[in-house]
């Protein structure tokens, strides 16, 4: 059984808001987020994380692009 993602008109304002960011970073909304929609605590935790890993200092910046690529052919993402 697949979860259905909520439509823009869905979510609480708090998700909308990042809704809006996520269709100006990547010109749509990405369908993980559709389906964390449905707890909008966790996906704004998860963001945070997200966030905080990205732009941490601990990693070199190239490795971190290293590690991304490698990871996305690890698992066929198209990226």
């Amino acid at each position: 059984m697949r979860i259905r993602g909520l439509e823009r008109s869905e979510p609480t304002w708090s998700m909308r808001a990042l809704y809006s960011l996520l269709k100006r970073q990547f010109g749509k909304v990405l369908t993980p987020y559709t389906v964390w929609a449905h707890r909008p605590a966790i996906t704004i935790a998860l963001t945070g994380l997200m966030a905080a890993v990205e732009y941490s200092k601990a990693l070199d910046p190239v490795v971190k692009s290293l590690v991304s690529i490698r990871t996305a052919q690890m698992i066929g993402c198209p990226f």
